[in-house]
């Protein structure tokens, strides 16, 4: 209540806060009076009001006291309010502070006086469809009646504010959720980046608005080496931060001018636009290399990344969104085979060609029959200066194609599902030629190689087993090389191959050391016996000091872990008398004699002065542990 006048206040307290039984009756019946037009809605269902009749004798005061229930979190449902208060603001002049301050509150002027025209209270207050008036001296009934009708649509306006508050919280909260699932569903969760379904998508809308003149672009993939490694030694935490800052780094690097996605793992996929040749596609490439070279930072180390490349260029590798991806993938695969480079797609790569599964096919056919050939390369121990074994090499005389070496068809094996029976059969055919040879009085080793498909193979040490005791031939006489690279494809797995294998008897070998993966401490905790230096480094080091270092550090090493090391690719008596030098054990190389098959290392044996004397003589045993990988080259 607002009112010079205390006696006013009293009254207005008498009227409505009476607590008698008179009072709850004539109450219950003004309810009904007032609700009985509305058939849906029962008198019962509300209460006898019960109020709270505060005073104020001005304007200031009746503002202030609004601002206070407020903060309080009590607000008033209704205000009585005197026109003439004076000294200070009069009953409308309140009304329109309140009200632009506190639109909610109902408001009911109390007068005797006509002091304003309607035209002026619109004029003052913005609206008059809100103000009721009630004129003094007022009815008891009036009184009550107004107040109860003014709370109750009060406390209706406040239920349908919060209950559309509360829908617009639901609406907003289920748009986040829809709009957070949404990006859910196109984004990498680890880096934020986009992930393979946006990259997807993003592509064929690119295509879809293609002319000639604008539509081209350059697609490169990309995959971060050492991964497996970095996870299995210092835990995926720090694989995962390395990962999001190759990420921040492509972005970095790349600005607005591309579309960086995360494919999968530790792959990662950047469209440029408007790359019209191979040179400006390299020149994104050596952008996209130059960002991550430098060494990541990962608790006390510095840690290099080396990445793989593939490129694939709109229109002239692929003109729809599955073409390019895939051959994109593809591609990148062939560059992690080479080694970490940067390839542009070639026909040759696509496994799904018409050319390539038609190979697939005869190559099945050839296996089956036992049309492929089985080369030898010796392998002479350099203390004693005699053959001890040989390595066995793949080859296939193409009734179509002509002579094929192991480039030619065994990416396309491995690819295609086939380098588990093409390294089987290699393994039949070269245990069966030791045993042929051991009757004939020469006992060799026998090298073969072995995929990372093959390591995988749970049952190969039982298949390896059975083959060895098939033909008679000590478990000691059999070399299973493997490649670093292959071995890091599942470090775990691949080592619980190797144990059970090892603890047959056989030998392991790590074949072309020096270009994978292989850290120290895994190569420690393997069963290998015997690493075989890479020809890229053999073939350079007469010429070479950073060659030499690496060669001579090897031999060192391996030495020093008590491997028996093995250079390949020995091509020159030079190479040959330096690796003796440096005491490397055994080379092979065309030095010695290229790889020839069977019949004709019989003969070169016999007229041979690299043939030990008395030829059934057994190679001094090396202690150590094994590995991984067919090269079957």
């Amino acid at each position: 209540m607002v009112d010079d006048n205390a006696a006013i206040h009293e009254d207005f307290r008498k009227v409505l806060c009476g607590k008698n039984e008179e009072r709850a009756r004539r109450v219950r019946a003004l309810e009904r009076s007032v609700l009985e037009a509305d058939g849906d809605i029962a008198a019962e269902s509300f209460e006898v009001p019960l109020y709270q009749v505060d005073s104020a004798f001005q304007g200031e005061e009746a503002l202030e006291r609004v601002r206070r229930s407020e903060r309080e979190g009590l607000p008033y449902a209704l205000v009585f309010m005197d026109v003439r208060m004076p000294p200070g603001w009069d009953g409308i002049e309140t009304i329109r502070r309140i009200w632009a301050e506190f639109p909610h509150i109902e408001m009911v002027v109390c007068t005797a006086y006509s002091d304003y025209s309607w035209e002026e209270i619109l004029e003052k207050v913005g609206s008059g469809e809100r103000l009721l008036f009630l004129r003094k001296p007022f009815d008891t009934v009036s009184v009550k009646q107004m107040a109860l009708a003014l709370t109750r649509k009060w406390q209706l306006t406040r239920s349908l504010q919060s209950y559309v508050q509360r829908l617009e919280a639901e609406v907003l909260e289920r748009t986040k959720s829809e709009e957070r699932l949404q990006f859910e569903a196109t984004h990498d969760p680890l880096t934020g980046l986009a992930n393979r379904a946006s990259l997807d998508r993003y592509l064929r809308a690119v295509l879809e608005g293609c002319d000639e003149s604008v539509g081209r672009f350059g697609l490169f993939y990309l995959d971060a080496a050492r991964f497996k490694e970095i996870n299995d030694t210092l835990g995926y935490r720090n694989g995962d931060l390395i990962l999001r800052e190759i990420a921040s780094r492509l972005e970095r690097s790349l600005g607005n001018v591309a579309f960086v996605a995360r494919v999968f793992g530790n792959e990662f996929a950047v469209m440029v636009p408007s790359i019209d040749s191979k040179e400006a596609a390299l020149q994104v490439a050596r952008r996209i290399g130059q960002a991550l070279e430098a060494p990541f930072a990962v608790e006390s180390l510095q840690l290099e990344v080396r990445v793989s490349i593939s490129i694939v260029l709109h229109p002239d590798h692929g003109v729809t969104a599955d073409e390019l991806m895939r051959r994109a993938d593809m591609t990148m695969w062939e560059a992690k085979r080479a080694g970490g480079e940067v390839l542009f797609y070639e026909p040759k790569f696509d496994q799904f060609s018409p050319e390539r599964l038609t190979l697939l096919g005869e190559l099945r056919r050839a296996i089956a029959a036992g049309d492929l050939q089985v080369y030898y390369q010796p392998k002479v121990d350099l203390k004693s200066g005699w053959v001890e074994g040989f390595e066995a090499l793949v080859r296939w005389d193409h009734p179509v194609r002509g002579f094929m070496y192991p480039g030619d068809f065994v990416p396309a094996a491995e690819r295609g599902g086939l380098s588990e029976p093409l390294s089987l059969w290699m393994l039949q055919k070269s245990i069966e030629q030791w045993k042929d040879w051991n009757t004939k009085g020469w006992d060799f080793t026998v090298s073969v190689n072995l995929s990372a498909k093959e390591l995988l193979v749970s049952n190969l040490p039982v298949l390896i087993g059975e083959m060895l005791q098939k033909q008679g031939m000590p478990p000691q006489r059999l070399v299973l090389e493997i490649t670093e690279r292959a071995m890091m494809e599942d470090p775990a797995r691949a080592r619980e191959t190797m144990l059970s294998v090892s603890r047959l008897g056989v030998r392991l070998s790590i074949d072309d050391f020096g270009v994978g993966y292989s850290s120290l401490v895994y190569l420690r905790n393997s069963p290998v016996n015997e690493i075989k230096i890479d020809r890229s480094f053999v073939s350079q080091m007469a010429d070479s000091n950073d060659d030499m270092t690496i060669v001579r550090s090897t031999i060192s090493l391996g030495q020093t872990l008590g491997l028996k090391v093995v250079a390949e690719g020995v091509e020159n008596e030079r190479d040959f008398e330096l690796l003796k030098q440096l005491c490397c054990d055994s080379v092979q190389g065309h030095y010695i004699c290229e790889a020839r098959p069977a019949p004709d290392i019989e003969s070169w044996l016999t007229s041979s002065t690299w043939i030990q004397p008395s030829q059934g003589a057994e190679p001094a045993a090396t202690s150590g542990e094994a590995s991984d990988g067919p090269d079957l080259r």
